[in-house]
């Protein structure tokens, strides 16, 4: 859905928390996803903050923080998300596996079809309903992977994926979305 207010609120705060945190910033890592089926499928640019791992969580890895988001280019949903993220590396390769909780500026509900309206009135509705995702909530859960191959100290190249949904709790809905991407990682 175009925009609203207090997403791109949410992203700048995702960025400022970036650009503030940079010094802490372990990885930037910046691409772009596909979202392959629908509703709510399209391209879409991506940017993730990865901080250094939490020691204090040692005894269940050391998952690394995240901060990130998606901006669709196809004028559906876009998100904000944070989370954990647990990483296996072996030489130059690694899989990040993660999750954590995204708001989003999507549809929490869609009008469905009734017979109590127009034929013309029930075609838009589905319509409406083959673009655009039903979220239900405003807060949803995001499921993330990374499988990465490090050209050098600093730089890699990622495949990536991101799920949103809301877990279908609680709510008469069970929408989601998937992207997969190409991304571009920084290690500063």
């Amino acid at each position: 859905m175009a925009g609203g207010r207090w997403l791109a609120a949410a992203l700048a705060a995702v960025a400022g928390l970036g650009a503030a945190g940079v010094a802490q910033a372990q990885e930037l890592r910046v691409g772009a996803g596909y979202a392959p089926n629908g509703p709510e499928h399209g391209a879409s640019l991506i940017a993730e903050y990865l901080f250094k791992p939490l020691k204090v969580l040692s005894f269940v890895g050391s998952p690394r923080p995240y901060v990130s988001g998606q901006l669709s280019l196809e004028d559906v949903t876009n998100f904000a998300q944070a989370g954990l993220i647990w990483r296996w590396e072996r030489e130059r390769a690694y899989l990040d596996l993660g999750g954590g909780l995204a708001v989003h500026d999507g549809a929490l509900t869609l009008p469905r079809p009734s017979p109590a309206v127009t034929e013309a009135e029930n075609i838009r509705r589905r319509q409406e309903r083959d673009k655009h995702a039903e979220w239900g909530y405003r807060t949803i859960f995001h499921a993330t992977f990374a499988v990465g191959w490090r050209l050098n100290p600093r730089w890699a190249v990622e495949f990536e994926g991101q799920h949103w949904s809301n877990g279908h709790v609680g709510s008469n809905t069970h929408d989601g979305a998937n992207s997969l991407g190409l991304r571009a990682a920084y290690r500063f």
